[in-house]
């Protein structure tokens, strides 16, 4: 049941940045990058805190 939770709200977060895309190409794009920009970097220190503190 969980999964299925999971499924439909990437649905429905996929669904609204799709019509953002849409209506919005170019401030989607922006923050698309942007988002990215941020979210890899921090997801490498979450990764990388957490290998240290299991150690």
């Amino acid at each position: 049941m969980q999964n299925k939770t999971k499924s439909i709200i990437a649905a429905i977060a996929a669904a609204a940045f799709m019509t953002a895309a849409y209506y919005l190409p170019a401030e989607t794009f922006l923050a698309a990058f942007a988002g990215g920009l941020f979210l890899i970097p921090a997801s490498i220190f979450v990764y990388m805190m957490q290998s240290v503190a299991s150690a």
